[in-house]
């Protein structure tokens, strides 16, 4: 339905989005649930055990945490460079979705009750509901299921948001215009329902050297997502508490 509009580098999300209909036609019916439906926890948790085999996990925040990148990066980088790119507002509160997950319990595709509607506001407005009617219970019922924060979770949701409006902002064919209402909720600590924004900042831009000497900007996360509390896991390369240890190394290559 919408995989044209995906820049190459996304090829793989453009099955994400599709019909209700096209979704259950599509897919086994054991595979797909009703988007509700994943907040109750005897659904949620056959999807976390079912991950945590695959990944090979046993500590059960860093299965949720791992569990939670995949579907929210499917969920926001497909969302965002639709809504962005076409100046569509799509149905994406939990209640108007159907959700396909693979044999390993990750999200594959949502179902949309319908294809969109023109938005009427550019602003940052235009993803009041993706927080609030999906992403805001979601993250709740995660987070109370394994005892982890909600703020780290919501902290890998709004940093998918961020990379994906920084790569669309490389694209030729996309406009200033286009992208300033995403570029304008990673600025506002408060969203225009009133809500606290979750998306504020979540990322900084640090310079550092690089192995030979050279500048270089590291992005780095201002909220650790717990991956490490797995012993399989180290920490990603992103991770707040390598600011230390990347700090002496920089000093030392400056000075070799």
């Amino acid at each position: 339905m919408f995989a044209a509009y995906y820049p190459e580098r996304f090829s793989g999300y453009r099955e994400a989005l599709v019909l209700r209909s096209e979704l259950r036609a599509s897919s086994a019916p054991d595979r797909v649930i009703a988007g509700s439906d994943l907040l109750e926890p005897d659904v949620l948790q056959p999807l976390l055990d079912r991950f945590a085999g695959d990944q090979g996990l046993s500590d059960p925040r860093a299965i949720a945490t791992q569990w939670s990148k995949h579907y929210l990066s499917r969920l926001l980088i497909s969302v965002v460079i639709i809504e962005l790119r076409l100046d569509r507002h799509l149905p994406t509160a939990l209640d108007e979705l159907d959700i396909a997950f693979d044999e390993r319990g990750i999200a594959t595709a949502f179902g949309l009750t319908h294809a969109g509607t023109q938005s009427l506001d550019n602003g940052c407005a235009r993803f009041c509901s993706l927080i609030s009617a999906h992403m805001t219970p979601l993250i709740a019922s995660l987070a109370r299921q394994v005892r982890l924060s909600p703020r780290v979770l919501w902290s890998n949701a709004a940093g998918y948001f961020e990379f994906v409006v920084g790569a669309l902002a490389e694209c030729d064919d996309i406009s200033e215009w286009q992208l300033s209402g995403a570029r304008e909720v990673l600025k506002r600590r408060w969203l225009p329902d009133r809500q606290r924004n979750p998306f504020y900042q979540p990322v900084e831009y640090v310079d550092t050297v690089d192995n030979a000497g050279q500048p270089d900007i590291w992005r780095c996360r201002r909220m650790c997502c717990m991956r490490y509390l797995d012993e399989s896991l180290g920490e990603c390369g992103n991770c707040p508490r390598l600011k230390p240890r990347r700090g002496t190394e920089e000093r030392q290559a400056a000075t070799t």
